[in-house]
């Protein structure tokens, strides 16, 4: 069961998205080492996340730049972001 960063309702991660932050600020969809962030894989949580949301799931800081850059990840996966 995963906790969705927008909306805080719980799912099996099969029903959510994630996205993750490397070492280097660089970030990726799906599965990986360290902390990441979950969001409702259907609905309007995806478009809805904000700055605060990611620095919450982080535990750490967020900028504007990192939501556009998950944005665009999730413009760049397509109709299904978790088989990415």
């Amino acid at each position: 069961m995963r906790t969705c960063v927008v909306c805080r309702t719980r799912r099996d991660d099969a029903e959510m998205v994630r996205a993750g932050r490397d070492a280097h600020g660089t970030w990726h969809l799906g599965r990986g080492v360290g902390r990441g962030i979950w969001w409702c894989g259907e609905g309007s949580c995806g478009p809805a996340l904000r700055v605060g949301h990611v620095a919450r799931a982080l535990r750490a800081e967020a900028t504007e730049g990192d939501v556009e850059a998950v944005r665009g990840l999730m413009a760049g996966s397509g109709s299904n972001p978790r088989l990415v």
